[in-house]
């Protein structure tokens, strides 16, 4: 009969379709999609040249989401460039060690089974009339691209490790990152465009300056400010206060506004001012005020560590800031400039 006919022509012709369904559902459950993903992960190893440390972390990177899956190694060790430069030349001495110290980290990262290495020099080498030398003695030597870097980039670089990171979902954030002779506070407004404060005082000319205008003592023959001694700290709180107030005044006002969180990142957040207070994951600026004045008459010795130089005067720069710009807590994201260049896909192309 006819509707007979039609019925069974329907049947046959949704098959297909149903059967398209059937394995495709199958495919699905069966782990295929995995395997794109495992199409987007690499094993990288990053480095960050700094003006006191160098830092390198291998780790494994889905490069379509930008964000890094695990953490396979890191290390950090102290190869101090900018102590090391003489008119405005990097040593052959410092050179060496910072070599010597690449390959040591360059043979732990190919233990883990890493072939892929970027990295970046900062502000120590951005003032070193040789850096080119001494970058391109590195590419020849060990194979490693080390490139050097703008101020503006480095800050880019933290604000994107940073944002990965944090669970802040409104955005409202300012990253602060701290090396040697740099100082980044960073935002990006609503036009999706980045606020930049460039500052020159840092952990290593901080210290340098408490040494010169407070304690007149010459740089090159005193390394470390410690004791700094009680009756010194409201002239170096001073100093500090008088550099933050060089802040733009928009990054100050996004500051202060409800809800904004400020992110300190890197060394001296995350490793000299968090040992030192031994509060996370954020501090405040009664904890700095309370372990500075446990501090200031204390020795190097007394201090320990391999940064006792500059730990305490690390915590008045820090108070200082927060002072001036009205921060009242930092939260401490443990992230630095490797995690950005790792996830930056310009550094591997």
């Amino acid at each position: 009969m006819p509707g007979t006919r039609i019925k069974k022509w329907s049947l046959t012709a949704q098959t297909p379709f149903r059967l398209f369904i059937i394995v495709l559902s199958i495919i699905l459950l069966s782990g295929c999609l995995p395997v794109s993903r495992e199409l987007c992960l690499r094993q990288r190893t990053a480095l960050d040249i700094g003006s006191a440390t160098m830092k390198m972390k291998t780790a494994r990177v889905d490069k379509c989401s930008k964000k890094i899956v695990g953490i396979i190694t890191k290390k950090e060790v102290k190869v101090p460039f900018a102590e090391n430069t003489r008119d405005q030349r990097l040593s052959r001495d410092v050179q060496d060690k910072g070599l010597e110290q690449l390959q040591a980290l360059k043979k732990e990262a190919l233990a883990h089974g890493t072939t892929s290495f970027a990295g970046v020099a900062t502000a120590a080498f951005r003032s070193a009339a040789n850096s080119a030398q001494f970058l391109a003695e590195i590419n020849d030597n060990l194979g490693i691209n080390i490139r050097l870097i703008s101020q503006d980039e480095e800050a880019i670089l933290g604000y994107m490790a940073a944002s990965a990171r944090t669970q802040d979902s409104s955005g409202d954030i300012v990253v602060w990152d701290i090396g040697g002779n740099s100082m980044q506070l960073i935002l990006k407004g609503k036009d999706q465009n980045y606020r930049i404060y460039r500052g020159q005082l840092a952990s290593i000319s901080f210290k340098n300056q408490l040494l010169e205008k407070i304690l007149h003592r010459p740089v090159s023959a005193q390394v470390s400010p410690n004791p700094i001694g009680s009756q010194n700290l409201s002239p170096a709180l001073e100093i500090a206060r008088e550099a933050a107030a060089d802040v733009p005044d928009e990054i100050k006002r996004y500051i202060r506004q409800s809800g904004t969180t400020v992110i300190g990142i890197g060394g001296v957040h995350n490793q000299s001012i968090r040992k030192q207070t031994g509060v996370a994951p954020a501090y405040r600026r009664e904890d700095l005020l309370k372990t500075v004045k446990e501090k200031l008459d204390l020795t190097d010795a007394q201090i320990g560590g391999h940064y006792a130089e500059t730990d305490v005067s690390n915590l008045i720069l820090v108070l200082g800031f927060m002072q001036k710009l009205d921060i009242e807590e930092v939260q401490l994201v443990d992230v630095n400039l490797t995690d950005g260049i790792l996830i930056d896909p310009s550094f591997w192309q």
